[in-house]
């Protein structure tokens, strides 16, 4: 990798990580787009994952004591069927389309956000389609978490049994999608070099982010986010329209 390439990834995660550490979402739904700007979106997309699934595991492992298993078993079911399909699409899928699926999915989670819309009730279904979906989204674009906040949210737990099943899943999905990418040869030299530097520039973000959460109005950094994420689709928007 060229040394624009190596430098636009830790800038990307930096930013991408402090915004997560600081809010509690927004690394992929940042760092997917940001990144495929500079590289290839499958690119962007296996150093998201990878790095989600560090992250993931690690809160998983401190939270496992609180999740609901039955619910992060049908969600685990839910995405290991949904994965393959996802690795489909971004085999099948140029970078353009993946730009336009990235484009429509922030903009989904931001009018989801906005207007507050929710599942009103939770169910076994609700919790397999999620998982279905979220395996999808995860293998093609790393971008797996609104329909898991919503299922979730739609069954009403506590919030230390929430974070305790999220992340569970979170992870055990990062696993699955990680299993096939290795499978599918998508750890490429490119992929390597770039989780080299990746990786301590991530920890670095977080560490800012744990620095700065006190000191920061919650609602107005909320609403500054909200509208990065809105110049970030934008962008991938338009780099998707004028792409060749």
């Amino acid at each position: 990798m060229g040394a624009v390439d190596i430098g636009t990834t830790v800038v990307v995660v930096l930013l991408a990580a402090t915004v997560q550490s600081t809010t509690g979402f927004g690394f992929s739904l940042l760092a997917v787009p940001l990144l495929s700007l500079a590289i290839p979106t499958e690119l962007a997309v296996v150093v998201a994952a990878t790095l989600g699934t560090l992250t993931s595991s690690a809160q998983a492992i401190g939270e496992r004591a609180h999740g609901d298993r039955p619910t992060i078993l049908r969600m685990l079911v839910g995405a290991a069927v949904g994965a393959p399909f996802g690795l489909l699409v971004l085999t099948v899928a140029s970078n353009r389309q993946l730009k336009f699926g990235l484009a429509a999915v922030i903009f989904a989670f931001l009018i989801i956000n906005l207007r507050g819309i929710t599942i009103r009730r939770g169910s076994r279904a609700v919790d397999l389609v999620a998982g279905v979906v979220s395996g999808v989204l995860n293998t093609s674009l790393s971008t797996n978490g609104p329909p898991l906040v919503m299922a979730l949210h739609a069954r009403h737990l506590a919030p230390r049994v929430f974070r305790g099943t999220i992340s569970a899943v979170f992870a055990g999905t990062g696993v699955i999608t990680l299993g096939l990418f290795l499978a599918s040869g998508r750890f490429t030299t490119d992929a390597r070099e770039l989780l080299m530097v990746a990786v301590p520039t991530m920890v670095i973000g977080y560490l800012i982010g744990s620095r700065i959460r006190p000191h920061i109005d919650p609602p107005r950094f909320r609403q500054a986010v909200m509208a990065l994420l809105v110049a970030t689709a934008a962008v991938t928007l338009i780099g998707a329209l004028v792409a060749h």
